[in-house]
């Protein structure tokens, strides 16, 4: 397995095994605005209770009630917040972005880690494949996390990838053995 950080990108707190979630080392990221109510905070304390890293998307009201120093901004999402680094300097901030332009947008709101996608052929039209994404992240001096077709037959090309991390979307449920 390739050394680099992981994240999961989640829809639902359903029926999320954070036993294995914890056993990969991975980091949690809400991808949908998901309302606060008891069931939420509740996954979040377990989530903390066990030491896994969980970050709320787009709610800034959200990410202080849950008293969390984790944020993550969508690619949609065109808001500036660099002025959460003001307020605490713990905070981290990650952003979703799938072109160059994308990328300088979410450098001006603030994030630490961009989540470029996407790197391998997934069921959505394009992609860009190791030659083109390194190129793109290459000239810019960001902490980058892949995402987009990233499965077992494909893990060991992330060696020569210029990323940071990588991102599953769609395997999380299945536990893949390869992330262990």
């Amino acid at each position: 397995m390739v050394k680099k950080e992981k994240y999961f990108f989640i829809d639902s707190i359903q029926n999320l095994d954070l036993d294995y979630i914890k056993k990969t080392k991975a980091s949690l990221i809400i991808r949908k605005n998901i309302k606060e109510n008891h069931e939420l905070v509740k996954f979040v304390n377990k989530c903390k209770n066990k030491m896994i890293t969980i970050f709320i998307a787009n709610n800034i009201k959200l990410l202080f009630k849950l008293k969390s120093n984790n944020f993550y901004i969508s690619s949609y999402n065109q808001q500036n917040y660099n002025y959460l680094k003001r307020i605490s300097s713990n905070i981290n901030i990650i952003g979703s972005a799938h072109n160059l332009k994308e990328i300088l947008m979410k450098k001006k709101q603030g994030c630490d880690k961009i989540v470029f996608s996407r790197l391998f052929e997934t069921y959505k039209k394009g992609y860009y494949n190791i030659v083109k994404f390194n190129l793109i992240t290459r000239n810019t001096n960001y902490k980058y996390i892949a995402l987009g077709g990233i499965k077992k037959t494909n893990i060991k090309k992330l060696n020569i990838v210029n990323c940071s991390g990588i991102a599953i979307l769609s395997d999380v449920r299945n536990k893949p053995l390869y992330l262990l």
